[in-house]
């Protein structure tokens, strides 16, 4: 996370951030892999700055970035994982991974699950190899799976497709934030720069963006009944229903929005069993 960006909100270093590598400082963003993610979910709006993300109101909401890989973006499970869990343990309501690599494990399968029974909601990226195999950790069943599609809806050719894929949503061609030159605490001017990415990493904050902004109209709602919301509301693509390529459709934050406005967070929710299965054995889906 480029902490001096002019178009995010500034961090407290002290409070807001964590890294589990040795001499690898979560505000400083060598890849600039975090800082586009992180734009798309809250690049402040109405600055006259770069651009507008889903949450664009920074008093609305709060980062705490868990540095799960290095600058050179590599890194380990373990480094995944204590990331993951100090976000849990800061109080991090929605957690979003654009990243994946490596088989099933078992530790890490436990950890999710445990993380989202606590009220957290996970979202993570459903890889980019173009294949039917299975990205992790997006397909562990706590986890939302989210495909990428392009500006016309279609499904990029680049996005995982299995039965784990839960979700879709925009992952070509999005125009987010990058790291200036200033370095943390030199005194430079806030700057920054921007580009247009793809990837599954690009429509995974898209997500967390979208839920973020939801659950802040619906507070008493639990991460389960946000989560399913939205893949109740979101716009059907592809195959009839619930499919391997979108998932149970395009995120839609008006559609969840209108969901929760009728039915409210009284509704029945069941145990994390991801992508279509997410949804299928629910009768309020």
């Amino acid at each position: 996370y480029y902490n001096n960006h002019e178009d995010l909100p500034i961090l407290n270093v002290d409070n807001d951030g964590f890294s589990p590598y040795e001499g690898q400082l979560w505000n400083v963003d060598g890849h600039g892999h975090g800082t586009h993610c992180a734009g798309t979910i809250g690049a402040i709006g109405k600055n006259g700055k770069g651009v507008t993300s889903v949450n664009p109101d920074p008093s609305k909401f709060s980062f705490f970035i868990g540095k799960g890989l290095t600058n050179s973006g590599s890194g380990s499970s373990s480094g995944v994982l204590q990331a993951v869990e100090t976000c849990k343990e800061s109080g991090a309501n929605i957690i979003s991974m654009s990243l994946g690599g490596g088989g099933f494990s078992t530790v890490a399968n436990s950890t999710y699950a445990s993380i989202y029974d606590a009220g957290v909601l996970i979202v993570a990226a459903a890889g980019n190899a173009g294949t039917s195999a299975y990205s992790y950790p997006a397909s562990y069943s706590s986890i939302m799976s989210v495909a990428a599609v392009d500006s016309n809806e279609n499904r990029a050719s680049f996005s995982q497709y299995n039965d784990q894929v839960e979700i879709a949503a925009p992952g070509v061609g999005v125009k987010s934030t990058l790291p200036g030159q200033g370095l943390p605490g030199d005194g430079s001017p806030r700057d920054g720069s921007y580009a247009s990415w793809s990837g599954t990493s690009m429509a995974c904050p898209h997500v967390a963006g979208v839920a973020a902004l939801v659950w802040s109209h619906f507070p008493n709602c639990s991460n389960k009944h946000i989560r399913q919301a939205l893949i109740a509301s979101a716009r059907d693509k592809g195959a009839a229903g619930c499919d391997r390529l979108f998932g149970h459709g395009i995120v839609s934050a008006q559609g969840a929005y209108d969901y929760l406005k009728e039915k409210g967070c009284n509704f029945e929710v069941v145990e994390a069993r991801g992508g279509c299965d997410q949804c299928k054995y629910f009768i309020a889906c």
